[in-house]
């Protein structure tokens, strides 16, 4: 309705905003606390809130290297998003792990010139950030106050609030908390610039993360006329309240040794993700990087390559997801409350198409990527329980708020007795009530 009454708009103007953290804003740390308000009595477009940053690692010594990650919202351990002091949307731990996971599932969004999408090897035509041969550590150049970085495609509330556009004046102040990640989950450290040494890391240098120069920017509109002022206005009258649809996600980590559990209580349950760690804690020898299965390593050739592998592709082992070693053949399902996704027992190459016909946004996913590069770096399964909801608009999933979702994710014929990590994401829909008096309230 909205679209349709503001098809012809006269007065309409548009403007970007730059907004300052509320603590410090440099030589910012690993699992650091930063906080930003959004505009008070404003028309904000909540997709377009921006971090703007510069980042740069530390600690590497001698030959030693020390690298950022393949996407630099990596360093994100969790997002949380207030109003007037409600937690409208606390956030799901382990946010970089979801970042991938929704990247396989969905299609990756990652933008090179703001996003650090690779990790940098050595030399200044590898170095797509400010074309310098990067040696021990990566300390991109920063003049006059710059940042090199930004983060402006986010998972949750703020990317997938509907509608997205918004007057703040009607509820109170919306504050942004970012949780930093450890330095482990980031920074990949190796013994040196050779192709032997680059994804070894018997070194035992500390190596870390710092962030400077933060700032965020927004899109926000003023309008002329009352149109929009007159619509929130017949709205509210006629239901009491403005609802606001969006999705937000639970996190549940677990060593599978056969089965893991998990539950919860919404009145939407869109899909189930699970994200299978090669190495759910990476620390000392295991921070390297990691040849992407089917890529280069420095210095190879890429005569023997096909489809899209013909470059040098290192991946940091956190986010490393591969498929759990067997002797035999390994099969998957869901079971929630009893019932059973999908109605038999799958395998990987079943949970491919499975995840394929899960995602949200049709082929934007990665179909270049082999089978085999699935299996190795890329084994993340996801069940969709919608009919189709491209948006946070449409409630169709499960509603478990009456009886608490007892689900099971089985893996069968594992031949790992001590299990293997995996990261369970539920995505659900929700909704923001927004009442006379600035007043909001929470569905899950």
């Amino acid at each position: 309705m909205l679209e349709y009454f503001c098809s012809r708009l006269e007065g309409l103007s548009v403007g970007h905003f730059r907004l300052e953290v509320q603590n410090q804003s440099s030589s910012i740390t690993p699992q650091s606390i930063i906080r930003v308000t959004m505009p008070s009595n404003a028309l904000v477009e909540i997709p377009t809130l921006s971090w703007h940053f510069n980042m740069k690692t530390s600690g590497a010594t001698g030959t030693n290297t020390a690298r950022l990650p393949n996407g630099i919202d990596q360093v994100l351990n969790r997002v949380e998003v207030s109003i007037g002091g409600v937690s409208v949307a606390s956030g799901a731990n382990f946010y970089s792990v979801l970042s991938k996971a929704k990247d396989i599932v969905d299609g990756a969004e990652l933008d090179a010139g703001m996003n650090h999408p690779e990790i940098i090897t050595t030399g200044a035509n590898n170095n797509y950030v400010d074309g310098t041969s990067l040696t021990i550590n990566e300390t991109p150049t920063s003049l006059n106050n710059s940042a090199q970085f930004c983060i402006n495609k986010w998972k949750g509330f703020l990317s997938s609030v509907q509608p997205p556009i918004l007057s703040t004046d009607l509820m109170g102040d919306i504050v942004v908390t970012l949780f930093l990640d450890q330095a482990n989950n980031v920074v990949t450290s190796g013994d040196g610039l050779t192709k032997a040494l680059f994804k070894t890391s018997g070194n035992g240098d500390t190596v870390s993360y710092e962030l400077n120069n933060m700032y965020f920017t927004i899109k926000a509109y003023s309008m002329a006329n009352g149109v929009l002022d007159q619509l929130y206005a017949e709205q509210m009258a006629s239901n009491e309240h403005l609802e606001v649809g969006f999705l937000q996600y639970f996190a549940f980590r677990d060593n599978n040794a056969g089965a893991s559990r998990f539950n919860v209580a919404t009145q939407s349950l869109n899909r189930i993700i699970v994200a299978h760690h090669k190495n759910v804690n990476p620390n000392g020898a295991d921070r390297h990087p990691v040849p992407a299965a089917g890529y280069n390593e420095i210095t190879d050739e890429a005569s023997d390559r096909v489809l899209d592998f013909g470059k040098v592709k290192y991946i940091h082992p956190y986010t490393q997801f591969a498929e759990p070693g067997t002797t035999s053949k390994n099969l998957y399902e869901w079971q929630l409350n009893g019932s059973k996704y999908p109605m038999f027992r799958a395998t990987a190459e079943d949970l491919l198409l499975i995840t394929r016909q899960s995602g949200i946004r049709g082929h934007v996913c990665n179909e270049t990527m082999g089978l085999e590069q699935y299996k190795k770096d890329n084994f993340v399964s996801c069940m969709k329980l919608t009919l189709d909801a491209p948006t946070a608009r449409y409630i169709q999933g499960l509603d478990v708020r009456g009886t608490s979702l007892n689900g099971y994710y089985n893996i069968y014929n594992n031949n790992n007795a001590a299990g293997n990590g995996v990261t369970i994401f539920l995505e659900c829909g929700s909704s923001l009530f927004i009442s006379p008096g600035r007043q909001v309230a929470v569905v899950q």
